[in-house]
């Protein structure tokens, strides 16, 4: 059985480590964050190194006690590792925080935290990242003897790519865009000579009457546009007891609530009607985007590499192509005529997704009888007027009486479509 001095030593190293995991949190928290970068300084950088190691002394110190501890038979203990512990635990350095780390972690929900969550919590954290509950439906068996492990909720995998990574990041303080859009194009530039004959185009005949030269005129054919910011957002219920188990929220926070936002996100920006004043107008709902059908005697990939010559003689330079996972597995299993692949060796080396040069989307966004390629960032801008956020609420209909909680996630986001001519919607023709 365990002694006292078990118990007091446990106490000790995990105040100890809950004061070091406080003061590199709050030295983190100095860090300055200019263009999307961090900027520390040398005595910064130092100061939290220190704290970290510190720490996961404390924690190797801690782990060893409550070795020891179950070693004597001391079964009352607390299970698992702190929060603080989880984080700083890594022996090659803190880990880089999930949005779900972001929101647990934040000022709001901590104050929450503090009142046992009975103040009708209102969190909001913003994150760059149906219903549920705290317990699974059916009966649920404890055995008597040995022990029991919960395996928690399996964490549904995250797309890596999604159509806004293929847009420079830009954001914007706006409530509605205003811009122009270019609808046509002719360029007649040419050399002139210096003289003319009266007519402005025969040779000059060395009279007076000739004149000088006259630049031919391009037509340029501009409209103006407005792109509306839109909100993206869903919501899920969850039972107030959910927020005491960190671990599944964090899950429930990046899996399903910002990924469906980022779900959503990528259906509209290709399908979305707009035309409301309020919603994005999609690219496949865009004046002026081109149309490409392959040829039948062409394979999946030259059909894709003839659909980017229409947007380069537009004088646009493709960069990325989106697709469904069904026809990227076509085009990757292309073979050519001695049963090589076309495309996997370059997947295979340096695991990028590129076919032509230029990154590829997979999104069951898009059907599987249709692609997109253009110039993004060039042709088209995404803006975030707001990014992803979580707000947590008990507010909802009679969310109180029944101990429910509800989670909104919403972003606000704008889509300039400048240059329609730049983007081409190619249609896939079956190879024969």
């Amino acid at each position: 059985m365990a002694t006292a001095t078990d118990k007091s030593l446990i106490r000790s190293l995990k105040s100890q480590l809950a004061e070091k995991s406080a003061e590199a949190e709050r030295i983190a928290g100095t860090f300055k964050e200019e263009s999307g970068a961090f900027v520390v300084s040398t005595e910064q950088r130092n100061a939290y190194v220190k704290a970290v190691k510190d720490a996961q002394e404390i924690k190797g110190l801690l782990d060893a006690a409550n070795g020891a501890e179950s070693l004597n038979g001391y079964l009352d203990a607390p299970q698992g590792t702190s929060a603080a512990g989880q984080f700083y635990g890594n022996p090659g350095g803190p880990e880089y925080k999930s949005l779900g780390d972001m929101f647990v972690e934040s000022e709001a929900y901590k104050a929450a935290a503090r009142a046992d969550f009975k103040d009708r919590p209102f969190i909001r954290a913003e994150m760059e990242g149906k219903s549920i509950f705290s317990l699974s439906a059916g009966t649920h068996t404890t055995q008597a003897l040995g022990g029991v492990q919960d395996l928690g909720i399996t964490e549904a995998q995250r797309r890596k790519w999604h159509i806004r990574d293929l847009f420079p990041s830009a954001k914007t303080k706006s409530a509605v865009l205003v811009g122009i859009r270019e609808t046509g194009w002719v360029n007649n530039a040419a050399q002139v000579a210096e003289r003319r004959a009266a007519d402005g185009i025969s040779s000059p005949t060395g009279l007076d009457s000739d004149v000088f030269g006259r630049a031919p005129r391009s037509k340029l054919k501009l409209e103006p546009v407005s792109f509306p910011i839109a909100e993206i957002a869903h919501m899920l219920d969850g039972h107030k007891n959910i927020l005491a188990d960190e671990p599944r929220l964090k899950q429930f926070i990046n899996s399903r609530l910002i990924e469906g936002i980022k779900f959503a996100e990528d259906y509209d920006l290709l399908h979305s009607a707009g035309g409301d004043g309020t919603s994005i107008t999609g690219l496949f709902n865009t004046p002026g985007v081109q149309q490409y059908t392959g040829r039948s005697s062409d394979k999946y990939s030259i059909q894709m590499r003839r659909a980017m010559t229409k947007a380069l003689l537009a004088e646009y330079e493709p960069t990325g192509v989106v697709l469904s996972p069904t026809m990227w597995e076509e085009v990757e299993v292309e073979t050519d005529d001695t049963g090589a692949f076309r495309v996997a060796l370059q997947v295979a080396v340096g695991a990028q997704k590129k076919v032509w040069r230029i990154n590829v989307v997979e999104t069951t966004a898009m059907p599987d009888g249709q692609y997109l390629l253009g110039a993004f960032g060039m042709g088209a801008q995404l803006y975030d007027r707001e990014n992803v956020s979580v707000t947590v609420s008990s507010e909802n209909s009679d969310n109180f009486e029944r101990g429910v909680l509800t989670f909104r996630a919403d972003e606000r986001l704008a889509l300039e479509v400048s240059r329609p001519e730049s983007f081409v919607i190619g249609n896939w023709t079956p190879h024969s």
